[in-house]
């Protein structure tokens, strides 16, 4: 019995860890959500938060990153005089940092960018009105590119760059990425040059081993960098010699960067945690109808299970046939065939009744179930026939001795029917899809297969997270239903 019960827990645990393996991805991000490990690193190595912390600040830009790593060794004092440095600093002299990266679909910026615009504007149609765009939420309102970096770059002055000006103005230090000649003079050298290290002079690469470790030290290339590809706002002065009024040395990107990671801990690593999560939750409120078309669409389906069943198997239990152990075999042989060989006839069938795109298409086909009309019979069979015998003397009909005695005794059984009614409903997606192909009849489980086909495995990780509470709740309080529900008649 001890090796039973050792390996029922083995069992257990092999169901467990999947899920909470793919909690634990749903906390992650593109720097992590690869390693395989239960516990996110970041929650307790500092190193990997900065790391993370990094990543999204320059959207994962792995040349930016390296190109930032200097003054490493600043002091606290020379660390807040750069704060103060950024904060005074002209617009078009930095660029703000926590943009959207390449292969992600939210990012810090683009929230905060959201929620300032949805407190300017309250609805979006007046934002679409000024902005001239076809936005269908604030949640898909994303920020205006900057490319201050680039000569003869100008932006559109429209309204929205009015109101990014002031959005920009209004963000703290830590989103403000200085645009150093340092940087636009590596790019330059690097286009130049194809990309090939090797290739550039001795005299301008000096000792390093890559394009994001030149320096900006005089040479004739330097000058014509100067003279042909320095953006015209910094003809007065750069932002190296803008910094070297207020310090000495590099200005201290790394030192202010692990400073405040170091005093925000806690804030840093609960907004990773929560990123996820929150764009799911905003995700499913912009498609709100998806939620509601799944509320529907499992109410009808445990509704139509909890009539026509119990009615089917009632009629066999209480007036057997000759041809009734026909019809059992034949409601048992349609548990033989996978639901995809039946998806195109009910497909057909329902196209040619003009039920597409509607809740009967979703409903109808899964009103009578072989395996819960069997199981039913079984219950009624079980049931006393003194019961009924004392409600024919009675003078009851039928249906109120099918409704006040036999459906009451038989409420596991009904509990049970309505769970896995539920979780059919509710997980059903490749049906779902193909009855409904109009997007607003689409339940939440395609719409979530529709975000796994640009989201990060992070974000998807997060979105069958959510999407599988709500039957990990009902199983949980469904316990007990189950339970009554799968055991035999004689043993209730």
């Amino acid at each position: 019995m001890a090796v039973l019960y050792l390996l029922l827990c083995v069992g257990a645990l092999t169901t467990v860890y999947p899920f909470a393996v793919m909690i634990s991805t749903g906390f992650k991000g593109p720097t992590d959500q690869n390693d395989g490990k239960l516990i996110p690193q970041f929650w307790s190595d500092d190193e990997a938060l900065f790391s993370k912390y990094v990543d999204d600040k320059y959207a994962g830009d792995v040349s930016m990153i390296a190109s930032t790593r200097v003054g490493g060794k600043a002091g606290e004092g020379m660390v807040k005089a750069y704060r103060d440095f950024l904060i005074q600093l002209p617009l078009e002299h930095w660029a703000a940092g926590f943009r959207t990266a390449p292969n992600q679909v939210t990012g810090k910026l683009t929230k905060r960018w959201q929620d300032w615009t949805r407190g300017r504007y309250g609805r979006i149609e007046d934002l679409n009105r000024a902005y001239i765009e076809l936005n269908s939420s604030f949640q898909s309102v994303a920020p205006p590119s900057e490319a201050w970096e680039r000569k003869g770059w100008a932006p559109s002055q429209d309204q929205k760059w009015k109101d990014w000006l002031e959005f920009k103005a209004e963000l703290p230090w830590e989103f403000r990425i200085p645009i150093r000649e340092q940087r636009m003079y590596q790019e330059f050298v690097r286009a130049k040059f194809r990309n090939r290290i090797e290739g550039v002079p001795a005299e301008v690469r000096g000792a390093a081993a890559k394009f994001e470790e030149i320096q900006a030290s005089p040479s004739p290339l330097l000058d014509e960098f100067r003279r042909s590809a320095l953006p015209s706002q910094f003809a007065r002065g750069t932002v190296e010699q803008e910094w070297a009024k207020w310090g000495n040395g590099p200005l201290p990107i790394l030192a202010a960067e692990r400073a405040h990671v170091t005093a925000y801990r806690a804030d840093v690593s609960s907004e990773f945690l929560s990123r996820n999560f929150l764009y799911i939750l905003d995700y499913i409120a912009v498609n709100g109808r998806a939620l509601l078309n799944t509320v529907i669409f499992c109410g009808l389906a445990i509704l139509g299970q909890l009539v026509v069943n119990p009615l089917a198997a009632y009629a066999l239990s209480r007036f057997p046939m000759r041809s009734t152990g026909r019809v059992l075999l034949f409601l048992l042989a349609t548990m033989a065939f996978p639901a995809e060989v039946a998806m195109i006839p009910s497909f057909l069938l329902l196209k040619d009744l003009g039920l597409l795109n509607t809740f009967a298409a979703l409903v109808l086909p899964t009103l009578a179930s072989g395996y819960s009309i069997f199981l039913l019979k079984g219950f009624f069979d079980s049931q006393p026939r003194e019961v009924f015998d004392s409600g024919q003397v009675d003078g009851a009909p039928e249906w109120v001795m099918m409704l006040r005695l036999a459906l009451p005794l038989a409420k596991p059984v009904l509990g049970y029917m309505a769970l896995l009614a539920f979780i059919g409903a509710y997980g059903a997606f490749l049906y779902a899809f193909l009855v409904c192909q109009d997007s607003r009849m689409w339940t939440l489980m395609v719409f979530v297969y529709q975000l796994q086909q640009s989201a990060p495995k992070a974000v998807t990780m997060a979105a069958v997270t959510v999407a599988a509470l709500p039957s990990v709740v009902v199983f949980l309080l469904a316990q007990r239903v189950i339970m009554r529900g799968i055991v035999l008649p004689d043993e209730r």
